[in-house]
């Protein structure tokens, strides 16, 4: 997972998911648990979190976030494009536009042409 851009890639002073995950694992050497448990005791949701995850076999506490992973990149994705319009995509409102202008400058030299 780190090798793409994911939920788990946050700013300073968050837990990264790996880092997380070899701590529900028991991989992490004490120094490394005692840092984990010390930004856990300073984020209220991680903590819960990992309550949540403790519940949990290991692979299947990976696959739930692979899944959630997976998901967010693919909504950000699909709301990436979404703002995205194109001059065609509202061709009606620059036509109205645009006579809305050819109107106006027509008026004003007609106006002008009957002035004395």
């Amino acid at each position: 997972m780190t090798d793409r851009q994911d939920i788990s890639q946050y700013g300073k002073g968050r837990l990264p998911e790996d880092k997380l995950m070899a701590y529900l694992e028991g991989k992490l050497s004490p120094a490394e648990q005692r840092e984990v448990e010390a930004l856990l005791a300073e984020e209220g949701m991680e903590s819960d979190a990992l309550e949540g995850l403790q519940q949990l076999p290991v692979n299947k506490a990976h696959q739930m976030a692979e899944r959630i992973n997976y998901r967010l990149q693919h909504d950000l994705k699909k709301n990436r494009h979404r703002g995205r319009k194109g001059f065609t995509d509202n061709k009606w409102g620059w036509i109205a536009i645009l006579l809305i202008l050819i109107l106006a400058v027509l008026s004003y030299f007609i106006l002008k042409l009957t002035m004395p």
